[in-house]
């Protein structure tokens, strides 16, 4: 399974536990299979975007906060309610705090009312995260948080679905079935073995080709010496005629 393959294969049931959440209870596999893609993409350009934002504002490969909205922006995930030149424009011609009065705390505001009006669309998105769309795709997927201490305290463990299908699927065991895979612990080194008889392993094979190597050289080179020495006597035997 190529990395991609996996990748697709982890991001289905994600995909599926949004789809129950919007209340589609049955889908073709087709179906699914191009919302995933389809979700892929999306995360990947969100990702080219931030790293694209990250180089150009402060050259760096570490994003922050301002290059991941500006990411999302671009990505249509934050819609705001101007343009960058009409927001330019609100800037230049709105008036200044420092000329608002702070008395009966009028200063602090019109600052807080700038604040959320710059913020309009940020919040929206942070609604919709807080809000009960994403609670429903939690409670589907099993990952909703118990409220109060007492609910977290008699709450038990749940596992997310990747480890209890590796669970459900493995009868040996994590450690033995998934090792060396990319979910499970990293392989031992171990000399590898060449089946088929002949040698054990990659430097006996390594030592064997250099032997026969060195012997074709020497069959090679007495093989020339041979045919040299015949010709001279070919040579030989025709002088010998002529006189």
């Amino acid at each position: 399974m190529s990395a991609n393959d996996l990748h697709a294969a982890l991001l289905r049931p994600a995909i599926l536990h949004i789809l129950r959440a919007a209340g589609y209870h049955s889908a073709r596999p087709s179906v699914v299979d191009a919302v995933s893609d389809i979700a892929a993409r999306y995360m990947l350009l969100l990702a080219q975007r931030t790293a694209y934002h990250a180089w150009s504002n402060h050259n760096e490969a570490v994003p922050t906060v301002s290059d991941a909205r500006m990411a999302m922006t671009d990505a249509g995930l934050l819609i705001p309610s101007m343009t960058g030149a009409e927001e330019a424009w609100k800037e230049i011609l709105r008036r200044p705090l420092d000329e608002y009065p702070e008395r009966n705390g009028l200063r602090a505001k019109e600052a807080r009312r700038r604040e959320m009006e710059d913020t309009a669309d940020v919040r929206d998105f942070l609604d919709w995260v807080m809000g009960p769309v994403n609670k429903e795709i939690m409670r589907i997927a099993g990952l909703d948080v118990a409220k109060g201490i007492e609910a977290a305290e008699s709450a038990v463990p749940k596992e997310d679905y990747l480890t209890a299908l590796k669970k459900k699927h493995s009868k040996t065991g994590e450690e033995s079935r998934y090792q060396g895979t990319v979910i499970g612990i990293p392989a031992e080194d171990r000399p590898v073995k060449i089946e088929g008889g002949g040698p054990e392993s990659l430097n006996d094979w390594i030592t064997q080709t250099q032997a026969k190597t060195a012997k074709l050289d020497t069959i090679k080179a007495g093989n020339g010496f041979v045919a040299e020495a015949a010709e001279d006597k070919d040579v030989v035997m025709e002088n010998a005629m002529d006189t």
